[in-house]
């Protein structure tokens, strides 16, 4: 087997997008109940992309990179296999706070600690770019949430209110960014 190779995506790469198998069986999902996670079980399948789905997640990669944002792929040699953008322009204005957009690994890569390095490259990007932090709206699923929480990603008490309307089912966290020091 080849080795992964991170870069940065170019905007013209970004409808290899809808080429990353996110497919997965979903067992649990948890919601925010006064301010607690509370897992409950079930059974679902999420399959790969409609053509209509992979345009609009497409149009939304293009935008957060046409506006100062970035994107980092996973490579196994010319194919994507996984990708983590990062949104620059601050959330709710606040440019110490800047947001996880999206993050997809491929199906057939998952447990390889390529989405820990996708989020790694995402942070150092906003540290970078003066941030204190990654808000992180993620899917409700066991999987996904469990990930974010081993790497140090907390509840948020208080979700930013447009991220919240967006994406009312989504359990909005925090991860803060260590190393970065604080001017003022």
């Amino acid at each position: 087997m080849s080795s992964i190779v991170y870069r940065k995506l170019e905007l013209h790469e970004a409808p290899l997008l809808a080429s990353i198998d996110r497919s997965e069986r979903i067992d649990a999902n948890y919601r925010v109940t006064d301010g607690v996670l509370v897992l409950e079980a079930t059974e679902e399948n999420v399959w790969s992309w409609d053509a209509g789905e992979a345009a609009s997640y497409v149009a939304r990669l293009k935008s957060v990179l046409e506006s100062a944002g970035c994107a980092f792929g996973a490579w196994d040699e010319r194919r994507l296999v996984g990708i983590g953008s990062l949104d620059a322009s601050g959330v709710g204005g606040d440019g110490a706070v800047m947001q996880l957009h999206m993050l997809y690994v491929d199906a057939g890569y998952r447990g390889r600690g390529i989405g820990r390095r996708l989020i790694d490259l995402s942070a150092n990007e906003a540290r970078e770019r003066g941030a204190t932090s990654l808000y992180i709206s993620a899917i409700p699923t066991r999987g996904t949430v469990d990930a974010y929480l081993s790497m140090g990603a907390k509840l948020l008490a208080s979700p930013d209110p447009e991220l919240l309307a967006r994406e009312p089912d989504d359990i909005h966290l925090v991860l803060k960014l260590v190393g970065v020091t604080e001017i003022g």
